[in-house]
């Protein structure tokens, strides 16, 4: 075998590969050579027909086998003693290639950039405290008693009020015709919440037992039926019941409602509960800090074919969002981006691929790997959320393995981020719950509000070798 490099700029390197006719020859005599015994042909025992009328019979077809498991291999080979790592999945081009002929073929490939001077262990984070203020239990307290209230019938002449519980049924028209799930049956609200229609709860109130309501309220935008939204519905109500609230006494007695023996103990429970909601957004700002801090840190050239993946994959996204707020369009090939969007794009993908080789190299450094427990442990997880579809959702998986793959972005990524967090140099930070607000409202990037970034766009990659 021969191998010369044609061209290399950049992260891109274009190399030639000859392999001789008799070794292409021998491979497939080998081939030949395992597949004979179970071949059949019509005057000889199996296995016993001569080579050459084998060959001549089904030569073409384990030629183009044979073929595609040499240029696979070479390549593997060819670009393991270059020390190359593809960043992508390099193109084969065949240049030469038949009977009497030399294998002669193109790689193109394009590589990783060479990532220097990183180290997790020089990188300088802050780590937040928040303590749980008293006034906070007290608030938490509060919500827990609002939540408990008792509702008691009212007097059958008594009108409803604000924060009385009024229970209907209704049937509901636009223009004089019905549609579709226009009717409910014992439906609650709690009037001047206005939690069921905008408007809906005001027209309600004065209303008594077994009234019969008309109310005319414009259907919001989270409406099912999106072609009826922001038109006149008139809903026609049948008064049930109506009920007034009983005030709930924070004592020891309403405590144990939460499976705790008093008030003590479960101001202690809200107070802990408090303090892990504080750590998972302490948590989710340190993470947005260190990808912050890596961005700045790496200046390399980024490979074309991730880049280009993820503006691909990040256009689509922003299509679909642009989709689900377009009332008329309903095919996505039809949305376009501006030139702003297309801009944010283009950032937002450079970012996550830079974040991606970031984060790869440290981990591939510090030979950061996820398991196939974490992995099934990540998929047991998720199931949890969709009761009674496991057995579909695990057979999508076993269908779709590349699928079931992606689940190690997000696993990996959260490794390598709490491997820098314990060998990072730490500042330690006690701040109030109004600092935290502020910089939990600070502007922040894609990745970190969707709590995503692709940082398995080149790891996937890279296993293809």
């Amino acid at each position: 075998m021969k191998v010369n490099v044609i061209s290399s700029k950049g992260l891109e390197t274009n190399l030639n590969v000859v392999i001789d006719k008799k070794d292409l020859e021998k491979k497939i005599d080998q081939r030949l050579d395992e597949v004979k015994k179970d071949i059949n042909l019509k005057g000889f025992r199996p296995g016993k027909a001569p080579k050459e009328l084998l060959k001549k019979q089904f030569g073409q077809a384990l030629q183009g086998e044979v073929l595609e498991k040499v240029l696979q291999d070479t390549t593997v080979e060819v670009l393991k003693n270059k020390k190359i790592k593809p960043a992508s999945q390099p193109k084969i081009n065949i240049k030469s290639f038949g009977e009497n002929k030399n294998l002669e073929f193109d790689i193109i490939v394009e590589k990783f950039p060479d990532i220097k001077n990183l180290d997790a262990k020089k990188l300088k984070i802050k780590k937040y405290t928040v303590k749980s203020e008293k006034k906070d239990v007290e608030e938490r307290l509060k919500m827990l008693a609002e939540n408990s209230k008792k509702y008691l019938d009212k007097e059958k002449a008594s009108p409803a009020k604000n924060g009385d519980l009024v229970i209907f049924d209704y049937e509901a028209s636009i223009d004089g015709n019905e549609f579709e799930n226009n009717k409910g049956k014992n439906i609650q609200i709690i009037l001047g919440k206005d939690l069921f229609i905008p408007g809906f709860d005001k027209q309600l109130v004065g209303s008594k037992k077994n009234d019969k309501v008309n109310i005319t309220v414009n259907l919001p935008e989270n409406f099912p039926n999106k072609e009826l939204v922001g038109k006149k519905a008139l809903f026609k109500c049948d008064i049930n019941n109506i009920k007034y609230s009983v005030d709930q006494p924070i004592n020891d007695e309403f405590a144990k409602n939460f499976g705790v023996k008093d008030l003590n103990e479960l101001n202690k429970n809200i107070e802990s509960q408090i303090s892990n909601e504080y750590q998972n957004i302490t948590s989710q700002i340190e993470k947005k800090e260190i990808l912050d801090e890596l961005n700045k840190q790496v200046s390399v050239e980024l490979p074309k074919s991730l880049l280009n993946d993820e503006i691909n994959n990040i256009t689509q996204s922003f299509k679909f969002e642009k989709l689900q707020k377009n009332k008329k369009e309903k095919d996505i090939n039809k949305i376009n981006l501006d030139e702003d969007e297309k801009k944010q794009a283009l950032s937002l993908a450079k970012r996550r691929v830079k974040l991606a080789l970031a984060l790869n190299k440290i981990g591939d450094e510090n030979n950061i790997k996820v398991e196939n427990f974490e992995l099934e442990n990540e998929l047991n997880s998720q199931l949890r959320n969709y009761p009674g579809q496991e057995n579909n959702i695990r057979e999508y998986y076993k269908k779709n393995p590349n699928e079931y793959l992606k689940l190690k972005g997000p696993l990996f990524e959260n490794k390598v981020i709490n491997f820098i967090k314990k060998n990072a140099k730490i500042t330690e930070a006690n701040i109030t719950k109004e600092q935290l607000k502020k910089l939990f409202s600070s502007p922040e990037t894609s990745e970190t509000k969707q709590k995503k970034t692709k940082t398995q766009t080149s790891k996937k990659r890279s296993s293809k070798k």
